[in-house]
């Protein structure tokens, strides 16, 4: 027979799932499963060596090289060339699903084409890049505008061997990044968002390439063969996090509580 402890602490028990199960339902109804998003990404400054040329800064683009040249020429003789760091697909607009994988962004290209030595050269630049969501699924506001900054150092190589780090060809460009804040966190409607931004292309380099331009080893970035276009994509993603119901928490306590009480009583 059971005993009348023993089924008052099972009703306890089945009220605090159902009370468990009723908080977490009402919560996860609120999350975004959709997301709008706006990004866009833009050259804020540029710095050059000492030279001769035409050096150019906007918001998409920095080219040097020979005035009237064309970045796009990859055939240019070095006295009629160009580089340029050019982005693409800014502003992008789509939507995103929480919990869902990568959504894209900006493309940052590097056009490497050989270019003389009379002419002034990239040494860094800045690229900012905003994000804005608008809850979709369910509809909603859209946030406050996140902004975050990466710093550019950029080398110009020599075409001469040797190049004193492992190349394709005599001698690729070196591209490193020094990331801005990458993880950004809100909260919105009982949960906390995350958004974490990444780029494919870019990863940690050798001691011997990091050096050429000055940096530690393991910086972050790319070297780019001589007469080539070489992207680096960008993209980010949304996690979600529930935020328990301060209602839930006290009910789940108050049971916690009860019970421990029962049993120091028996």
């Amino acid at each position: 027979m059971i005993s009348r402890i023993e089924t008052m602490n099972k009703l306890l028990l089945n009220s605090l799932a159902g009370a468990a199960m009723v908080a977490s339902s009402v919560a996860s109804a609120s999350m975004v499963i959709t997301w709008d998003y706006t990004v866009s990404s833009d050259w804020t400054g540029a710095n050059f060596s000492a030279g001769n040329g035409d050096q150019v800064q906007n918001a998409s683009e920095i080219s040097w090289g020979a005035t009237g040249g064309d970045h796009n020429d990859s055939g240019a003789a070095a006295a009629d060339s160009r580089s340029a760091l050019v982005i693409t697909d800014s502003p992008f607009t789509s939507t995103v699903d929480t919990n869902m994988g990568n959504a894209q962004s900006s493309t940052l290209t590097h056009y490497n084409n050989a270019i003389s030595a009379n002419y002034a050269t990239l040494i860094d630049a800045t690229l900012e890049t905003s994000l804005t969501l608008t809850p979709n699924t369910p509809a909603g506001l859209a946030l406050p505008t996140f902004t975050t900054d990466f710093v550019i150092a950029f080398e110009e190589t020599t075409n001469t061997a040797p190049c004193g780090f492992d190349v394709d060809t005599v001698c690729d460009d070196i591209f490193t990044i020094e990331l801005g804040d990458l993880i950004q966190s809100f909260e919105y409607d009982g949960f906390i968002y995350t958004v974490s931004i990444g780029s494919a292309g870019l990863g940690p380099m050798d001691a011997a390439t990091c050096a050429v331009v000055d940096k530690d080893p393991g910086c972050v970035g790319f070297t780019t063969p001589e007469g080539q276009a070489t992207p680096a994509n960008f993209f980010f993603n949304i996690t979600a996090q529930e935020i328990p119901e301060p209602a839930s928490i006290a009910v789940l306590g108050m049971g916690l509580l009860m019970l421990g009480a029962r049993r120091f009583r028996k």
